[in-house]
């Protein structure tokens, strides 16, 4: 049922695309945090079964608080996409997870979480040649340097993610080029990046952590596997749009 509170049927297109922009702001949200919190539950599940600590209580806090929440909240002011409107109306069975955002949910959550343990294996192996100790993929010691660079590749993963998070299937850098932005996202990022930076790179707050000082090798390893998130969503964003356009005809 709808109550209009004008005289001007086109405002029932309006109060559709409105609510059909926020039906998918909510499913944006939803989707990122469920990916995240899958990459860190399997990310402690495989450290655990190999004998090390990836990351400690406080560090997955952070994740959960910073690089977790704050973009989360800036994709509730997405925009509506371009064709919000052109899309068939979805059916009231549908639940959350429709539309193949529960497959999303755990290939995204399992990249991240493989991206986060090579980068602890890399800090170990950079921590074993400064050392001198012997390198081994079973039976490692907890390695502080490892943890610093999981942590970071972790944080970093979900920051770049949440720009992933603006469409589940248009590519989100093609949106971009076309013109649509979500200034409180960048917003959002930006801070996030600035913050876990300052987290793993300031001292005073790495000792808080318990973190190893990463030299600009391990933060540009780090970094360089989190951006990988962007790429590999936009090529498995594009295969799903074209198995779904063949299908269409």
């Amino acid at each position: 049922d709808m109550v209009l509170a004008d005289d001007n049927f086109a405002t029932i297109v309006s109060a559709v695309s409105e609510g059909r922009r926020i039906y998918d702001n909510i499913r944006k949200a939803i989707q990122f945090l469920l990916g995240s919190n899958l990459s860190e539950v399997l990310s402690i599940f495989t450290a655990a079964i190999m004998g090390f600590t990836i990351l400690k209580p406080v560090h997955l806090l952070f994740i959960n608080l910073v690089t977790g929440s704050i973009p989360a909240l800036a994709l509730g002011l997405e925009r509506p996409e371009a064709d919000i409107m052109r899309r068939k109306p979805r059916s009231k069975t549908d639940g959350i997870f429709a539309g193949g955002l529960g497959f999303d949910c755990a290939y995204q959550g399992i990249l991240v979480s493989i991206l986060t343990v090579i980068a602890f294996y890399i800090g170990e192996y950079l921590e074993c040649l400064e050392t001198g100790m012997a390198f081994a993929f079973t039976n490692i010691h907890d390695s502080t340097e490892g943890m610093t660079m999981a942590f970071f590749t972790m944080a970093m993963c979900e920051i770049f993610h949440s720009f992933n998070m603006r469409s589940q299937r248009a590519s989100s850098v093609g949106m971009v080029f076309k013109g649509s932005h979500n200034v409180a996202l960048y917003g959002a990022m930006i801070g996030s990046f600035l913050l876990t930076t300052a987290v793993v790179e300031i001292d005073f707050l790495s000792n808080l952590f318990g973190f190893a000082h990463l030299d600009l090798k391990a933060y540009l390893i780090s970094l360089g596997l989190a951006v990988l998130i962007i790429p590999i969503v936009e090529i498995v964003k594009a295969i799903q749009r074209a198995v779904t356009k063949r299908k269409s005809k």
